[in-house]
């Protein structure tokens, strides 16, 4: 674990983010290799309320080694308390059984041992589940604001809808768990590949996630949506000459020169199924990632088809968005009841298409209830309305139209409607 240690102080003297430790409860007494180190940064920051320079903490400490990595501060810090915990339970192992088993009856040694070993790990699986000392972390809340002063709207995305970026008060925000909800065969993959893609060219990196689709389909589709070019023609290979040739001009633009990744997972990528662990493995691996797309909550592994599992797996993701500071958008259908319903209650004089309603759901309510911000969207000849359902701001109930042309990647906000 030496190694990790030179990490986590690392990437604490790189970020300035000193006070996030305390959330994994990390201490000198997880430090094996250079708990002098921690307590000089602890210190410091007391002191001043910033982390030391680097090279002071490299000229101070001869047995530290600043280390740059891609591991994001949340993995390096529960992989400390890990080995903490591995060391602990050797120490109990060697210091303190032999003794107590020579002292106790069977009975007691057996219960003691176990609360032992419960304490250990409950350490261990604490982590990041210790809360916010309200009384203690002043430092903490001035650099949050420091820095929401410094990114001003960066901590926001805009969706590709003005009208919808103005409800949400600029956008949706980082951490937030976002719900899709449409009709089947409506559009809603559109609508969700058309957010990640207007993330995706604000610089935020996105994580896509498609189990029900192909690679060659969702790449065709990306390109429809950002070079316009037809969908039905680039799956053929069919384009015009002119359309041809601007489309080996378009691809040229994609190499290695683009540092903002999109990183997309089909069908053939998840051979097991996509699951909590995949998507936590993933965000590990590619710390710069800002936007997570699920397009299908109901392709998803719950570990079971029960509606406690499916509400278990909505309120993990929840938990795994704002833990990684992540945008997370979840796509869900409704059933096909729901739509017929819609039908027979539609005005006959609105142009319209009717949304779902939140509590159009078959298989569970979480999704709904977890959602920060929910999206209803429903699509007919090219009209789409997206209702925004559920926020955190007064608009909700607003609906926006929506002209809608697929094949040629075209979603464009039409006007705005009043509360419906």
């Amino acid at each position: 674990m030496s190694l990790v240690e030179h990490q986590l102080i690392s990437k604490v003297l790189d970020e300035n983010c000193f006070y996030q430790l305390a959330k994994y409860g990390i201490s000198s007494q997880d430090f094996v290799v250079i708990p002098d180190v921690y307590e000089f940064v602890e210190g410091y920051v007391g002191q001043y309320g910033n982390v030391p320079d680097y090279l002071t903490v490299v000229d101070k400490f001869a047995n530290f080694e600043y280390t740059e990595t891609a591991n994001n501060l949340a993995y390096m810090a529960k992989s400390l308390k890990s080995a903490t915990a591995k060391r602990k339970a050797y120490q109990l192992m060697q210091n303190e059984v032999s003794t107590q088993f020579d002292k106790m009856t069977g009975t007691q040694f057996a219960t003691w041992l176990a609360e032992k070993a419960t304490e250990i790990a409950d350490e261990a699986n604490m982590a990041g589940r210790l809360g916010t000392n309200l009384a203690q972390n002043g430092a903490e809340r001035l650099q949050m604001y420091q820095e929401s002063k410094q990114q001003g709207t960066g901590k926001f995305i805009q969706t590709p809808y003005p009208s919808l970026t103005e409800w949400l008060d600029g956008g949706f925000e980082l951490g937030d768990y976002v719900l899709l909800m449409a009709y089947t065969n409506k559009g809603k993959s559109w609508i969700s590949a058309d957010i990640a893609k207007k993330a995706w060219e604000q610089g935020y990196g996105v994580l896509d996630y498609r189990p029900e689709i192909s690679r060659e389909q969702f790449m065709n589709r990306f390109d429809t949506l950002e070079g316009k070019f037809n969908n039905i023609a680039l799956k053929k290979g069919g384009l015009v000459e002119s359309e041809e040739q601007r489309y080996f001009k378009y691809l040229q633009n994609f190499n290695e020169t683009q540092e903002t990744p999109y990183i997309l997972k089909c069908m053939e990528d998840m051979p097991e199924g996509l699951n909590l662990k995949t998507i936590e493995a993933d965000l590990n691996q590619n710390p710069e990632i800002s936007v997570v797309i699920i397009d299908g909550f109901l392709l998803m592994d719950h570990g079971g088809n029960s509606r406690e599992a499916l509400a278990g797996t909505s309120r993990k993701l929840r938990q795994l968005f704002a833990r990684h500071g992540v945008l997370g958008l979840v796509v869900h259908q409704t059933p096909t009841s729901s739509e017929k319903d819609a039908k027979s209650s539609t005005a006959e004089d609105s142009r319209l298409p009717v949304t779902p309603e939140l509590t159009d759901y078959s298989e569970t309510i979480a999704v709904a209830q977890d959602a920060v911000t929910a999206l209803t969207f429903n699509q007919l000849d090219g009209v789409g309305a997206i209702k925004l359902a559920k926020a955190k701001t007064p608009k909700v109930g607003e609906v926006l139209e929506l002209f809608c042309n697929f094949t040629m990647g075209t979603i464009e906000e039409r006007e705005i409607i009043a509360d419906i």
